[in-house]
């Protein structure tokens, strides 16, 4: 097969896994596909609110002067290596039911250290960034969620995956707790996160520079399994985050 057919074969294949892809992986296909098809990125850089469009114009910008053909090859071998998982999403009904679930849950005092052991093991795992003690403290249908772009990582699978990305674009991220709640549902966590973001994490182009931002993370338990079912992590961005990236906060209050 040539190496247009497999440019396009790929191409067909990308656009019909979309939602498959982790945002990290779609963000070098698109720059791979810009530059095989227009040569080197024309136009101007979106402006500071178009978060999304900065990381795709400067992603392909760091391409330039790359070849038709290496881009294709390229591109080609990034989908070969893509990794699909099942993407389908429960109904709002099904989240409902599964919430009156865990509210009808009683407090157990053996349970609550069982969990609160868990959350010390997996915390203790990341620091050291023990991929396998990770997953062990994980169901095998875990999943991980990110709300604010609406990105799942599925089972383990996902899970090493998310891992790998975190720590990949920020190596020596440090969590500092500043709250925890432990209950029959599982843990609440909020903590403060420092770190020097050396390569590209989601939308969020790489800025080799020391960041500082606010999370909350839930960690679903599993009663029988005696698990977490992985993680729903969200994200607080203040003003310094955002200067960093030269972006304007979306909300007055974070420009003071």
């Amino acid at each position: 097969m040539s190496l247009d057919d497999s440019f396009q074969k790929t191409c067909k294949h990308v656009e019909k896994n979309t939602l498959k892809i982790n945002q990290s992986t779609l963000l070098k296909l698109y720059s791979h596909y810009k530059q095989a098809t227009k040569g080197d990125v024309t136009g101007e850089r979106p402006g500071k609110m178009d978060f999304m469009g900065r990381a795709k114009f400067d992603g392909w910008s760091s391409l330039a002067g790359m070849p038709t053909e290496e881009a294709k090859e390229n591109y080609v071998r990034i989908g070969k290596e893509l990794d699909f998982v099942d993407p389908s999403k429960p109904s709002f009904e099904e989240k409902h039911a599964a919430a009156k679930e865990m509210l009808d849950r009683e407090l157990d005092v053996t349970e609550y250290e069982e969990i609160k052991s868990l959350w010390k093991a997996h915390s203790i795992a990341e620091d050291n960034r023990d991929i396998d003690g990770l997953m062990a403290t994980l169901t095998e249908d875990c999943k991980y969620e990110i709300p604010q772009i609406g990105k799942t990582y599925f089972k383990k699978a996902g899970a090493t995956q998310f891992y790998n990305d975190l720590l990949g674009a920020f190596p020596d991220i440090d969590f500092r707790l500043i709250q925890i709640y432990i209950g029959p549902q599982g843990v609440v966590e909020e903590a403060r996160v420092k770190t020097i973001h050396e390569k590209d994490w989601l939308v969020l182009p790489a800025s080799g520079k020391e960041i500082e931002f606010e999370t909350v993370i839930f960690f679903p338990w599993d009663p029988e399994a005696k698990r977490f079912k992985g993680e729903r992590v969200y994200f607080n961005f203040d003003r310094k985050f955002y200067e960093k990236y030269g972006v304007i906060p979306p909300f007055p209050e974070l420009k003071e």
